[in-house]
């Protein structure tokens, strides 16, 4: 920092009071910790002793102490933990504030977790998620409001301070007012991509906060473009969530669905600070995998992708089974398979036991049919087993009770029928008698096995059996569905028929494969999610949106994603309008076209590039940040030294100016795997990024176009070697994809500028 900004800060009319209050907030967080430290040591003393006392006959009072302290334990390391995180930023804002209804100041503190003076109960740092605090991220001065607990509140906003705090330290304070550009929000854009994610709580923007603070009685989707904070949103609102919710929904039972593992360790570092633990976080793919419960072989969806992009999207037949697969009209054709499996699995016959109807065939339909529609089918069998097994219980005594007395009866009859001579009286009773202990003993043998005679007749195949018996009949894909032509029946099994042979399954398999499991068998409780954050929702489904909502029977899900960047949208989304309309109606819905990653160069040119697309797509807003233009090099990629020399040059002028995170994308794997190869010797430390890899600090990352979405580097360098984007809208997907990563520069090394679809766009766009 230079002596120009110190006396600055310095000069600030209220310097020496905000130090004050810092140094008083780090104190106090300090003895905090002193007495949390001395508490544990006390509670692990308890717990040894409580360990002790379960050798005891008596034991349950000790563990219900062992239960206690361990839960306050768990409890007091947390908060040491988030404590320990901000005592050297424990706020970034302050916002004094006079509610209409008390009349009094309150100068509230914003951070990333609340404390309260534990003497006067008075907040000496509130939670940037309670709703007052609402105030600093949508109010402007003067007259304000905000919902608090269903009541809207209302009040006089005096003062919206930021600071700036480093180690403890106060670098920077600025008083926002109406004309005061928000000089915090952009100190943050032209930092570095390795820390952005973690701060961004201090400059939620108003559009971000509305989304993240949106009812969370109700799915939301919002419809994010590159760099608008998409992930962020999504991460901020989970932590949002569980300060309102977590009393009622443990963390357990909420999950991130990213798009890959890559994608998980990019965000594992900011879920802590946000004081989100033990939340679920997995990709679509792995959470299948554990949930269907079988060692599904799966082919790899990039490889559809990469498929596509040899053949230049001409592959009409790959692209119409994966849309129609992953098509709601698809689902239908489900739901008309299961109901036939339903009815035919419906009981029919009386259930008898030695001659006996105890139950009628009609009764057992209705109750499967009707009054045991809120189970699975599969459940419903096992209701209905139970159901004859408490039935036969209860009636077996009746029955051999109803069999003595009619023998008995008979018996008596006979003895005393003078008019029967003695030897056929004899014989008549001896007949009886027989007749009685066979009958009692067939009820007995008969009562044994009666209900699993009668199970047997309901044969319960596998899911995967029965959607396979489904997808090879183009007999029986036409009697379910309603639109298809048997033309395109026959191409649809034909082409599952083959996938099936090599022992595997697609993507597009598993949302209808789960939705029958769901249907049929039911979802384990372990699996069964309460609230679901979705990134990268663009390449999803309509199948794959409405399966989960059924399989986990809610809808509070959070939905973000970018239509633009939609590579796999042969899955058949190119709109949300079906997802609102029929999957989660009652959703709100969100559009965010500002960008706060790219430079306002980079963002003009992959706007251009956005346009060649046919379909109505907005352009990006890009928060006014300047920066270079991006350039583009011409390369010989015949020349393997001239592209070598040029990328190490370029890289290392990149890493003197401090940008050092740095990825070198190429379109496809295989271009990947020719970039790696030229800069394999490089002194440059360079990492060839696989899916299921992290990435590895200090290098930089060559990574296919598809693998970079949902990333942000300092700088990023396009190459085309022997791979070049066409005027298609995979291709510009994936090209708008690499473009729109880059926060402050962008380089594209090709033969001609074609290679980039340059022709297409403004000339003033990019250097040369």
């Amino acid at each position: 920092m230079s002596a120009k900004d110190q006396v600055s800060v310095r000069d600030h009319k209220d310097y020496q009071a905000e130090v004050e209050r810092l140094e008083f907030t780090k104190e106090y967080i300090r003895t905090i910790l002193e007495i949390s430290e001395g508490n544990k040591e006390f509670f692990v003393e308890n717990m040894k002793q409580s360990f002790a006392d379960l050798n005891s006959k008596d034991s349950s009072m000790s563990y219900t102490d062992l239960l206690a302290n361990a839960s306050f334990l768990e409890l007091a390391e947390s908060e040491l933990k988030r404590l320990e995180s901000v005592i050297g930023k424990p706020y970034f804002s302050r916002i004094d504030f006079t509610s209409n209804s008390t009349k009094k100041e309150e100068v509230l503190y914003i951070g990333k977790v609340s404390l309260f003076d534990r003497v006067t109960q008075q907040p000496i740092i509130v939670d940037w998620r309670s709703p007052i605090a609402n105030v600093y991220y949508d109010g402007r001065l003067g007259d304000v409001s905000y919902e608090a607990y269903g009541e809207t509140q209302t009040g006089y906003l005096a003062l919206k301070r930021q600071y700036e705090i480093v180690d403890g330290l106060i670098k920077e304070i600025r008083d926002i007012d109406l004309t005061t550009h928000d000089e915090l929000l952009q100190k943050s854009l032209t930092g570095k991509a390795d820390n952005r994610l973690t701060e961004i709580v201090a400059t939620i923007q108003n559009e971000q906060n509305e989304v993240i603070r949106a009812s969370l009685k109700h799915p939301i989707i919002v419809q994010g473009a590159a760099g608008s904070g998409k992930t962020t949103i999504a991460l901020h609102r989970i932590s949002y969530f569980l300060y309102s919710f977590g009393f009622r929904f443990p963390p357990d039972k909420l999950m991130i669905l990213a798009p890959n593992r890559l994608f998980i360790d990019y965000i594992s570092a900011v879920l802590p600070e946000l004081g989100v633990n033990k939340i679920n976080q997995t990709t679509y793919i792995d959470f299948m995998r554990s949930c269907l419960g079988q060692k599904i072989k799966l082919f790899s969806p990039n490889s559809k992708l990469m498929k596509l992009l040899e053949d230049n999207g001409t592959n009409k037949s790959i692209q119409w089974v994966s849309s129609y697969k992953g098509s709601l009209e698809f689902k239908e054709v489900i739901n008309r398979y299961i109901n036939e499996l339903e009815y035919n699995l419906a009981p029919q016959e009386d259930f008898v036991v030695e001659n006996s109807v105890l139950m009628k065939g009609h009764k057992l339909k209705k109750l499967f049919l009707k009054e045991y529609t809120y189970l699975p089918i599969y459940k419903r069998i096992g209701k209905i087993k139970n159901l004859l097994e408490d039935d036969l219980k209860k009636k077996k005594s009746l029955m051999l009770s109803n069999l003595n007395k009619k023998y008995e009866e008979a018996l008596e009859k006979a003895l005393y029928n003078t008019k029967m001579k003695a030897d056929k009286r004899k014989q008549k009773v001896v007949s009886l008698m027989e007749m009685k202990e066979k009958r009692k003993k067939r009820v007995e043998q008969e009562a044994k096995v009666a209900v699993k005679k009668y199970m047997d007749a309901f044969v319960m195949k596998d899911i995967f059996t029965l959607y396979k018996e489904l997808m090879t009949s183009p007999e029986r894909i036409k009697e379910h569905s309603t639109t298809l032509t048997e033309k395109e029946c026959k191409i649809l099994s034909k082409y599952c028929l083959r996938i099936f042979n090599r022992g595997a399954y697609e993507l597009e398999d598993l949302a209808p494969i789960f939705y029958m499991k769901a249907k049929m068998e039911g979802i384990e409780e372990k699996y069964k999610m309460r609230s679901i954050f979705i990134d990268e929702a663009q390449d999803y489904s309509y199948f794959q949106f409405a399966a989960l909502k059924e399989g986990f029977n809610t809808d509070l899900f959070t939905i973000v994603g970018d239509l633009a960047q939609g590579i796999h949208s042969y899955r058949g989304l190119n709109s949300w309008a079906p997802v609102l309309k029929d999957i989660f109606p009652n959703a709100n819905y969100q559009s965010l076209q500002k960008s706060y990653r790219t430079t306002v160069e980079i963002m003009n040119l992959a706007n251009d590039i956005l346009q060649l697309i046919d379909q109505d797509l907005p352009k990006v807003e890009p928060v006014i940040r300047h920066g270079q233009k991006p350039h583009f090099k011409t390369i010989d990629p015949k020349n393997l030294e001239q592209v070598r020399v040029e990328l190490e040059q370029d890289t290392a002028s990149l890493i003197e100016e401090e940008l050092h995170s740095i990825a070198i994308i190429g379109r496809t794997d295989r271009e990947c795997q020719r970039i790696n190869q030229i800069l394999e010797n490089s002194h440059l430390p360079i990492q060839l990024l696989e899916e299921k890899q992290e990435m590895k600090k200090g290098h930089i990352v060559i990574l296919p176009s598809y693998l970079s979405k949902g990333l942000e580097f300092d700088s990023v360098m396009i190459v085309c070697l022997e791979e070049r984007y066409s005027k298609v809208d995979l291709d510009i997907k994936l090209l708008y994809v690499s473009m729109t990563r880059p926060m402050h520069r962008l380089y594209l090394y090709g033969r001609g500028p074609s290679d980039f679809l340059l022709h297409h766009a403004d000339d003033l766009h990019f250097d040369t």
